[in-house]
């Protein structure tokens, strides 16, 4: 999060401003919007998901607004390291009713096999091209994208940034080298923070492979630690901005899980004859109902591992 001027600030790539709270630190004020302020009123403190994503304090009017009152995840860092990650195979979102059709008034409950058939007809290229369509060329293939960084050079004592241009030029060979020049402070690259990462963002695999209940859409996952080298190995990960979060319709909520494991598919083999091409696949899906979440936080991991073991070398300029 980036200090401006006014007392506010950003996500590293974020659009929506925030304020930190001059009456109560480690607290941060978000412009509020109906649909998130629901999102947080409506979660249980038992929710799984409460331990992954900031916490939330209610609201305040403040300057004829009102905002959301969240915690200041950089507070007690003297140098935080930030990455914005966005979730997900698309930034848009796909009407689910018309690809997993709910059931007839003479048959309420659905299983998977029904669901996983009426995917397979619904399936054709416009519809497959345009849900993947992305200004980022990582979205698609590895279900995240880099939209900004801030790192401090504990060498030249400078900022480092990347800017969401930026992150839209990365493939999925250079987003791993930038995924590596972020956890290298400049002198020495930081495999006890990996580590950390890995440990933390295994909790978000576990929980989107039993999440039956929330639909996210344009979603960032937050890498944060500690940059100060005179500090300690402090590390932490959250699921931040729910503005287009909902509910699942209740006739997935059964099978949430399996229809969110993702199989890619070259969209030049789509034709008319979806049936032969789809058919066959056993706990995968064309059309991930959590928008390919659990697939970019898979890859992620698999890059974080990579990493772990990886050579030391110099950040790449």
């Amino acid at each position: 999060m980036n200090e401006q001027n006014n007392n506010k600030f950003q996500v590293v790539a974020g659009s929506t401003p925030f304020k930190k709270s001059k009456e109560q630190e480690g607290k941060v004020f978000k412009e509020c919007t109906i649909k998130e302020k629901q999102f947080y009123e409506s979660l249980s403190p038992d929710n799984e998901l409460s331990k992954l994503i900031p916490k939330y304090y209610g609201t305040v009017i403040q300057d004829g607004k009102e905002w959301i009152v969240l915690e200041d995840l950089t507070y007690g860092y003297s140098k935080p390291n930030i990455m914005d990650i966005k979730l997900g195979l698309s930034h848009h979102d796909v009407d689910l009713e018309t690809i997993y059709s709910p059931p007839s008034s003479n048959d309420p409950n659905v299983n998977f096999e029904t669901l996983k058939r009426q995917a397979n007809m619904s399936l054709h290229k416009e519809l497959y091209q345009s849900w993947l369509l992305s200004k980022y060329i990582t979205t698609p293939k590895l279900g995240f994208c880099v939209c900004g960084s801030q790192k401090h050079n504990c060498c030249t004592n400078q900022l480092e940034k990347i800017q969401k241009e930026q992150g839209r030029t990365f493939t999925t060979v250079t987003v791993k080298d930038k995924l590596y020049d972020f956890f290298h402070n400049g002198i020495k690259f930081r495999p006890e923070i990996v580590e950390s990462m890995i440990n933390r963002l295994s909790l978000f695999k576990d929980f989107f492979e039993n999440n039956p209940d929330y639909r996210f859409r344009s979603t960032s996952i937050l890498f944060l630690y500690e940059g100060d080298c005179e500090f300690s190995n402090r590390c932490d990960i959250r699921l931040i901005d729910f503005t287009h979060t909902k509910l699942y319709p209740s006739h997935m909520k059964p099978h949430s899980s399996k229809l969110s494991h993702y199989k890619s598919i070259d969209v030049n083999n789509i034709d008319s004859n979806t049936t032969s091409i789809t058919s066959g696949f056993d706990h995968e899906t064309y059309f991930p109902i959590d928008g390919g979440y659990l697939f970019g936080i898979t890859n992620l991991l698999k890059i974080l591992n990579s990493l772990k073991n990886k050579q030391p070398q110099q950040p790449q300029k």
